[in-house]
This record gives structure tokens, C-alpha cells and sequence, in this order.
């Protein structure tokens, strides 16, 4: 009996979720940072690099943007809208070449009727290539309530 509860207690601590590296984590927060460093100088290129080839944007009320040149170009048409926007990773977990960060965005731009301001949380899934850290999927949601619907 006593055999059986010891064997039970390794098992279930062999399969509890590993630490995140530090190294991993840290090496994500700085590709985080350096992502709102290019988002505030409009440089849709280097956002589009931190995706991986296959990856995929899950916008909200939009359809799925997938492929290097479609996330280049959705990032590219924030720069007309004059706003800004700011990531803010919360937590990190890793296990072996991928990676989960979940994390808060805030966004602004100007509009006829004033500032327009919203802010939500993301999730973006990461994998670890021979080239370092690469975003494979990246879906966020505000936390505002939608609009009413009109009145019939």
C-alpha cells in the first residue's frame, strides 16, 4: 500500500507542468518589447518578422490573417489610423519549444468625436525555431461590451 501511494505521488510530480525557463521567458518579454518599440515607429516589417511563416492572426469581428504578407499588411493599416497601441505581457509558460503568453493591450487614435481608447487581454502562442522565438497564433479580445445593436 505504502509502495503504491509513493509510486502515485512520482507520477503525479512527473507529470506537473515544468517551470518556465527563465531564460525563455525572458527572451519572449524582450521580443515583446521590442514589438512595441515597432509598433510605435510604424515599422509593419519587423512586426511581420516575429511571426513565423505559418502563423496566424485571429482578430476580433474579422476573419483569420494568415501568411507573412497578409500580417505585414494588417499591422501596416494601423499607421493610417494615426493610433496607438501597447502590449503588456502578464504571464509566460513554456514547456520545451513552446510557449504560451498571455498578456493586456491598450489602443487609442484620434477620431472626429475625440479619442477613441479600448483595452483587452491577447493570448499569443509561441515556438521556438533554430532562429530564436517566433508567434504562431495571436488572438485578443476587448474587454469593452460591444456596441448596441440598432434600433429597429
Amino acid at each position: 500500500m505504502r509502495l503504491s501511494v509513493l509510486l502515485c505521488l512520482g507520477l503525479l510530480s512527473a507529470c506537473r507542468p515544468a517551470a518556465v525557463p527563465a531564460a525563455d521567458e525572458a527572451a519572449i518579454r524582450t521580443i515583446v518589447e521590442q514589438w512595441n518599440g515597432y509598433l510605435k515607429t510604424q515599422n509593419d516589417s519587423a512586426i511581420a518578422a516575429i511571426y513565423a511563416p505559418e502563423a496566424v492572426l485571429l482578430p476580433p469581428a474579422m476573419p483569420r490573417v494568415q501568411g507573412a504578407d497578409a500580417i505585414r499588411s494588417f499591422w501596416a493599416v494601423i499607421w493610417t489610423m494615426k493610433a496607438s497601441l501597447t502590449l503588456t505581457p502578464v504571464t509566460v509558460r513554456a514547456s520545451g519549444d513552446w510557449a504560451m503568453e498571455e498578456g493586456n493591450w491598450s489602443w487609442s487614435n484620434p477620431s472626429p468625436t475625440g479619442e477613441q481608447t479600448d483595452h483587452g487581454k491577447y493570448l499569443v502562442t509561441w515556438h521556438r525555431t533554430p532562429t530564436g522565438w517566433r508567434a504562431v497564433q495571436d488572438i485578443w479580445n476587448s474587454d469593452q461590451a460591444p456596441p448596441a445593436a440598432p434600433a429597429q
